[in-house]
């Protein structure tokens, strides 16, 4: 900017303000070129902020298609068991429908042992002295460990037991009498593997054992099990059994088909989809200043959504090869309208056909996969294109970014312009001033010649 005392040389000699002047003449040339770089910008941020939107949008879409891109989505269970005091059960989605008869004879239990009384909690061995504890652990294969404990007591003893890690857990006890109310009881691990003893070379330390290791020993359809914890998951695809006590006589377990949730998700599925496409027809209305509008990719990509979602399925089943045969069709408004007596008998009767339609029959298939993956599947892969790093919907948003930055580059070069217009016709307006200035003062010197001429005293 110039170093030119704008106030003092505008004005001076003029008789008009020619400061006001300057700013005029250089606001017109700046007025119509910020107003279009800022015009350009407003746009792109907006059609930015339009690009976002659709993201997420999509992004919900994307997540309900998902509850509904896998067979197993489709393969959930409802569990009945007639004992459920002495078990419970859960099925995953590996699970098999049929009736299972179950009878628990014991459960699964860990060894537990206590010792002798004493009055106090910090009760002293051996005089304080260091004493050796040995741990024998298991059965079939015991494997015995050495505890020393240098300065014995009660609560070094139970210390030292635990920080041995060998799976024991040691705890005081207090039994609540007058006097010895102070015990230490030992916890194993169950099974009969777990089997334990424990020694001490100092005889005023000794366990008796109040409950003894034992197998979960349980007859299913027939055939004898044992097991040495109480959460048993391989005996029954797919269903985790968990021992409370034996059961009275055999109980059963029905496994059952359950359909509710997967009707649950295409309910939502309709729901979340219908919002959706309101929200991404909004974006590209025109009439409704859409940030999108005349964006041709954009509008091809939402086409594309609905030809997946209303168009017979990439894996149509026998029966049911789209919506529309599942009781999901298109109303008059243009949204998805659910016939409910339609899609219950569709998932009744036709219950695999859904699952094709909507999963291809397939688990866990890839979106990057080129492979047909039914209504859900694919609605997810295109999706998943668009907003990825490289889809048009993420990379076009930095591309306008990249815009952005250079119109404000604009804005910068174009105030630096106007800054040496503003100087220009500063210097300009100078000069006449200047010029005017030398025209008044010659003005003054000449009337105040002629005033002085003889034929011009009055007197």
């Amino acid at each position: 900017m110039s170093s030119i005392d704008y106030i003092q040389a505008l004005g001076a000699g003029a008789s008009f303000d020619t400061k006001k002047i300057v700013e005029a003449l250089v606001e017109a040339e700046r007025a119509p070129a910020r107003a279009r770089i800022e015009t350009r910008l407003a746009t792109s941020d907006a059609k930015i902020s339009g690009l976002g939107k659709a993201v997420s949008v999509m992004g919900v879409v994307k997540d309900a298609a998902q509850r509904l891109n896998d067979a197993s989505d489709f393969k959930t269970f409802a569990v009945s068991n007639s004992q459920q005091d002495a078990f419970s059960a859960s099925a995953t989605t590996s699970a098999r429908a049929g009736s299972n008869n179950i009878t628990v004879t014991q459960i699964a239990q860990e060894q537990r042992s206590v010792s002798g009384a004493f009055d106090s909690d910090s009760t002293v061995f051996n005089d304080g002295s260091a004493i050796t504890l040995s741990l024998s652990l298991g059965t079939s294969n015991p494997q015995t460990t050495e505890i020393s404990i240098t300065s014995a007591t009660l609560q070094s003893t139970v210390a030292a037991i635990n920080e041995a890690d060998l799976g024991i857990t040691a705890e005081i006890v207090d039994t609540g009498g007058d006097t010895g109310n102070f015990r230490i009881q030992l916890i194993g691990e169950t099974g009969a593997e777990q089997a334990f003893t424990l020694t001490s070379s100092d005889d005023s330390i000794a366990f008796s054992n109040v409950q003894t290791a034992a197998d979960a020993s349980l007859n299913v359809n027939g055939i004898d099990f044992t097991r040495s914890s109480n959460v048993i998951d391989d005996v029954l695809a797919g269903v985790t059994l968990t021992l409370n006590s034996a059961t009275q006589g055999a109980a059963s377990l029905g496994i059952n088909q359950n359909n509710d949730e997967a009707r649950a998700n295409i309910v939502d599925f309709v729901a979340i989809y219908n919002e959706a496409n309101r929200q991404l027809e909004e974006l590209a209305n025109s009439t409704m200043d859409g940030p999108l509008a005349g964006d041709s990719i954009f509008r091809s990509l939402t086409r594309q959504l609905r030809s997946v979602v209303l168009n017979s399925s990439s894996t149509p089943g026998l029966e049911v090869r789209n919506l529309s045969d599942m009781g999901i069709a298109v109303n008059k408004t243009g949204q998805l309208e659910i016939d409910d007596t339609k899609l219950d008998n569709a998932l009744a009767n036709n219950y695999d056909d859904v699952i094709t339609a909507f999963s291809a029959n397939t688990d866990d298939q890839s979106d990057a996969s080129t492979a047909v993956a039914g209504i859900a599947g694919d609605l997810s892969k295109v999706i998943t294109q668009a907003t990825a790093a490289n889809g048009y919907l993420v990379s076009q948003q930095e591309s306008l970014r990249s815009q952005n930055s250079a119109y404000q580059e604009d804005l910068t070069d174009l105030e630096t312009r106007m800054e040496r217009i503003e100087e220009r016709y500063t210097r300009q307006f100078l000069a006449m001033s200047q010029i005017i200035d030398q025209m008044n003062s010659t003005k003054e010197s000449m009337t105040a010649s002629f005033e002085n001429l003889p034929f011009s005293n009055r007197d």
